[in-house]
């Protein structure tokens, strides 16, 4: 039936799935939320306890803040 310039259907192979516009949002998202967290991450390492970013600081209420002095 081709030379008569018909197509069978599902005679085309099956074109496999591709990345589209909302993958790319989602993966900018992503890398996004990474950097934010790092920025976060090394903000708290500069006002926390000892330099760890997850630390508590004492249970009095008080917290030592240790920030550099303005210039």
């Amino acid at each position: 039936m081709s030379q008569f310039g018909m197509q069978m259907p599902g005679g085309r192979t099956a074109k496999g799935a591709s990345p589209d516009v909302y993958t790319a949002l989602i993966f900018v998202a992503v890398v996004a939320l990474g950097v934010a967290v790092g920025v976060v991450w090394m903000s708290g390492s500069v006002v926390g306890p000892e330099g760890s970013p997850i630390g508590l600081h004492g249970a009095d209420g008080q917290a030592d803040l240790k920030l550099a002095e303005r210039r």
